[in-house]
């Protein structure tokens, strides 16, 4: 459980240095899980002055000058010796993601920020991405939006720009065994398509019994949690420990400032639980781990958005 005491850490001292600063507290869950992932300690002083340097090269409309802001420098941080010297770039990227035809807004930022982390050239990532996203909704036309630009990008710095066919097979697939259709399950087929070498077959089997372990572990398996059933289906049948996932939800739910954040908790849970599983077994070791590795940092990208999201609107309803 140590893994869960440096995540409540992380959290309390993000309570402190952004009271009054994000709407919502899973916006900070959000931020601890990224050093947490990464094995990093939060300097709040670092983290306000990377995000203030967003702030001041924002445009008057961006969403940079909003609280996600703080979640974009919390990414920045985990990542680069000295943050606030990428900042122009991370414009430069985004500009061109825009340039692209990508939608302004979160995700563009998102994925910009994906792809500055992986020092990938620009110029050959973003028009792939586009090809990628644009093929992805000519299936799919009305469940594909600008939330799925990190994972298509994503898919792209993973090389994995081939796997359209396959990702409508596990979509049709699990569709066909209790997933209901939607952009969740989109994401959950985006996911499966990323290792190069695994079995179809073998990765839907595995996702279904992730999905009827959840319900017996007493997790009600919503749509919400497709991402994370998609990661843990990439493990290995014999690295996969429900128990030991319940154990960390069961563990998050007791703290009081997460208590009512069920679906955020599961989410973490799994994240830890796979983190553990990279870091301790023979995983490390195998191609594996760099195809788990890049879903993490989808999932988080992708969670971060959804939280950013929700916080956004809920601050709206608010006003």
């Amino acid at each position: 459980m140590e893994i869960i005491e440096q995540y409540i850490k992380e959290y309390q001292q993000l309570k402190i240095a952004l009271k009054w600063k994000v709407p919502d507290k899973t916006i900070n869950m959000a931020i601890a899980a990224n050093y947490v992932m990464k094995d990093k300690e939060i300097d709040s002083d670092k983290l306000l002055i990377i995000a203030d340097t967003i702030k001041s090269q924002a445009g008057l409309f961006s969403s940079m000058k909003s609280h996600s802001r703080f979640l974009t420098a919390s990414i920045m941080d985990i990542n680069f010796e000295n943050p606030t010297e990428q900042v122009p770039e991370l414009f430069t990227y985004y500009k061109q993601f825009r340039n692209e035809k990508f939608s302004s807004g979160t995700f563009t930022y998102i994925a910009a920020t994906l792809l500055l982390v992986s020092e990938l050239n620009p110029d050959e990532i973003i028009p792939k991405a586009k090809d990628l996203y644009d093929r992805m909704k000519q299936e799919h036309a009305f469940l594909t939006t600008a939330s799925d630009y990190p994972l298509a990008t994503l898919l792209t710095i993973e090389g994995r720009t081939d796997t359209i066919e396959q990702m409508e097979t596990f979509y049709e697939e699990l569709s066909k065994n209790g997933f209901s259709k939607g952009n969740d399950l989109q994401f959950l087929s985006h996911i499966l398509s990323l290792p190069p070498n695994e079995n179809s077959q073998t990765l839907i089997s595995r996702a279904i019994s992730v999905y009827d372990s959840l319900k017996v572990i007493g997790i009600r398996s919503k749509r919400t949690y497709y991402p994370v059933i998609g990661m843990l289906a990439l493990l290995p049948n014999e690295e996969l420990d429900m128990k030991k996932i319940k154990d960390l939800y069961d563990r998050l739910m007791l703290e009081k400032d997460f208590k009512w954040q069920k679906d955020v908790n599961v989410m973490m849970a799994v994240n830890f639980f796979v983190k553990g599983k990279l870091e301790h077994t023979t995983l490390a070791e195998t191609s594996l781990y760099t195809v788990v590795e890049a879903i993490i940092q989808a999932q988080q990208a992708v969670m971060t958005a959804s939280i950013v999201a929700a916080a956004t609107a809920s601050n709206s309803n608010n006003n």
